[in-house]
């Protein structure tokens, strides 16, 4: 997952708050934060891009139900995490969430035998908790789900292969258009920036880009990216990804 800071509650052009009556309204104010992607799988979206309560207004009984239409439990999602996060109450100490850690850091792309589908799995060599806390995200999210009924639904598992062919195609042209000596460092970062804008799922950018100052710092700068949560990164070590809370012993993603 990409780590996302979508900002204070809008306001409208006279300062004051934007309040809409339908938490539906939120869309397009979401969109120009945070960009067209669903915020759990990363995957861009053209339609069906889903205003989702991170708090549930409806939650089972006995739990605190979220702000029906506040803008801090407001996010974008695809419909099929959507419908798997359903109602399921969640906190950021069970769950990693892309506005409370540093969600790139728990997970790793999988692919799959066969080579068509791709799932999110816990990233090796993190501790106990954290596996426990990745896999109760990914099983939340279904993020290791493979759709393979006739009727398919659920096409995260192949868009997120595609991508990850795309970019390992992107890095090849980058490593060799570095040999041309027209090579523009500056402009080829933003042409993958801008390639990285239009495939989402942005955490294969940042592995196959990690060792790309440049790059890196136009993935995570905002300028074309809009959303990501740039103390993710840090701008004076190369722009690696860094814990979004740190103070945290126990768990500092």
């Amino acid at each position: 997952m990409r780590p996302i800071n979508k900002g204070p509650q809008p306001i409208d052009i006279h300062g004051n708050p934007i309040n809409p009556t339908d938490y539906k309204e939120w869309r397009k104010a979401l969109i120009d934060r945070i960009g067209y992607y669903c915020v759990y799988c990363n995957q861009p979206l053209s339609h069906s891009l889903q205003v989702e309560h991170v708090i549930p207004k409806s939650p089972p009984a006995g739990y605190k139900p979220g702000d029906p239409i506040a803008w801090n439990n407001m996010l974008l999602a695809c419909g099929p995490c959507n419908n798997a996060k359903g109602n399921t109450p969640i906190n950021s100490t069970t769950y990693y969430l892309p506005e409370e850690h540093n969600t790139h850091l728990p997970f790793k792309i999988a692919v799959l035998s066969g080579n068509e589908h791709a799932i999110v799995s816990e990233r090796a060599g993190i501790l106990p908790n954290q596996i426990t806390k990745a896999q109760s995200t990914i099983s939340l999210l279904e993020l290791a789900n493979v759709d393979k009924r006739d009727a398919i639904v659920d096409i995260r598992s192949m868009r997120r292969r595609d991508a990850e062919a795309a970019v390992i195609a992107y890095k090849l042209q980058y490593d060799l258009a570095k040999q041309s000596p027209t090579f523009i460092e500056a402009i080829a970062a933003v042409g993958v920036a801008k390639q990285a804008k239009v495939t989402g799922f942005f955490s294969l950018w940042y592995e196959a880009f990690s060792n790309e100052v440049e790059v890196m710092r136009r993935l995570v700068d905002n300028t074309t990216i809009k959303g990501t949560a740039v103390n993710c990164f840090d701008a004076a070590n190369n722009f690696i990804p860094v814990p979004r809370n740190p103070l945290n012993v126990a768990d500092p993603f």
